[in-house]
């Protein structure tokens, strides 16, 4: 099978406000129904400009903000800060949706299941279908996002000051006037870096789009390869059921698998029927080794990733590679979901190096040319090793 002539149909721009994004799951569903694999589809309500959203409403907070630090009301420059944090938790690691309700439209998951009549653990692998285009890729963002905790304590001693400022007269002098109204201007910029992270997307044209064939064409590849495999018979798996979640909605709130989470798990109180474990692939097919990410994240909340999985993981790449898996610090992906409901997870990928490493994502530069061919055939090896080693 020719996996790069599949994987150049899906590595087209397909964010999840597009027509193209829907063209892309048709296509994959074509192609499990020709593959005769059968396959269910998860339907659910996208917010498709869920974090544009949330970074418009984050910069009109830090606008108020700035305006009741000129005009001197403290209790609501405080709470224009605190609202923001707020904010955050509800729509990203909440999933309540305050702001992005405001546009939504349907979406779906792509599931297939392989049983086995003797089953004592269910093995999960998840991909993303879904693309994204930013200013800023997935290094540059999390060098902004370090900056968060910094400016949200700059804003409250600012608030703080303001009140002090009433208080005081040596404290409305020209210099220190001045010097609050630099630092307040300061944390509407970063709350622009903010936005331009978050929704800047809207500004850029049709030719700025990244096309996703790492993030996460090829991991979408890689899970076709592993199902059709399965149904093949290819791969033993006595002792254990097997699912193969295509998610939709990652890169706007990892909304796709939330909804599985939330419909399969969290909305029935009773344990699985069957120990349940998950590997979530990103950027795979690329160049380099074979790495996994320690924790999970996205503002506030982080979840471990499960450590006896990487330890199977480690030791099948060992016998494919001859070499350990490296190891990243954090990532914001889907397995947060599945970390909140309690079932044990991983991530794993490639470094992409030598090359650009884990940085040139949500850019042009995420095109076929960064594919590497002998990379995908190694993750799909991997997870077939990795199955029957159970």
């Amino acid at each position: 099978m020719e996996w790069i002539s599949i994987l150049e149909k899906i590595a087209v721009p397909r964010p999840n406000h597009s027509d193209t994004l829907n063209q892309v799951a048709a296509y994959l569903k074509g192609l499990l129904t020709s593959w005769e694999i059968p396959f269910t589809v998860q339907a659910f309500p996208l917010r498709y400009h869920a974090l544009a959203l949330l970074g418009a409403a984050i910069l009109v907070l830090s606008i108020f903000f700035f305006i009741f630090i000129l005009k001197k009301k403290p209790l609501l420059a405080l709470l224009s800060v605190i609202a923001i944090p707020v904010l955050i938790i509800l729509e990203v690691d909440m999933s309540l949706h305050p702001v992005s309700f405001l546009l939504e439209k349907p979406a779906e998951n792509i599931i297939m299941h392989f049983p086995s009549p003797d089953a004592v653990r269910e093995l999960i692998f998840c991909a993303h279908y879904d693309s994204k285009t930013d200013f800023w890729d997935h290094i540059q963002r999390q060098r902004i996002l370090k900056l968060f905790p910094l400016f949200l304590v700059l804003g409250v001693t600012l608030s703080i000051w303001t009140f002090f400022v009433k208080k005081f007269n040596v404290l409305q002098k020209n210099l220190f006037k001045t010097i609050a109204l630099v630092l307040s201007a300061s944390f509407v910029i970063y709350c622009g870096f903010a936005f331009s992270w978050l929704g800047g997307y809207v500004f850029l044209s049709k030719d700025k789009q990244s096309f996703g064939a790492v993030d996460n064409g090829g991991s979408v590849v890689t899970l076709l390869a592993l199902a059709k495999d399965l149904n093949e018979g290819k791969i033993h798996h006595e002792g254990s059921d097997i699912t193969i979640l295509l998610s939709s909605g990652e890169e706007v709130g990892l909304q796709g698998a939330y909804w599985y989470v939330k419909e399969r798990f969290r909305d029935k109180p009773a344990e699985p029927e069957l120990p349940t474990s998950l590997v979530n692939l990103e950027l795979v097919g690329q160049n380099g080794n074979m790495l996994y990410w320690e924790k999970v994240g996205s503002f506030m909340i982080f979840h471990d990733a499960d450590v006896q999985l990487a330890k199977r993981l480690n030791h099948v790449w060992m016998e494919i590679s001859g070499k350990p898996m490296d190891v990243e610090k954090t990532i914001g992906d889907d397995t947060k979901n599945f970390g909140a409901a309690g079932i044990p997870f991983i991530t794993v990928g490639q470094s992409g190096l030598p090359g650009p490493g884990l940085g040139g994502f949500h850019s042009v530069q995420d095109n076929m040319a960064r594919v590497n061919p002998g990379n995908l055939d190694l993750m799909i090896k991997t997870l077939g090793k990795y199955i029957e080693s159970y």
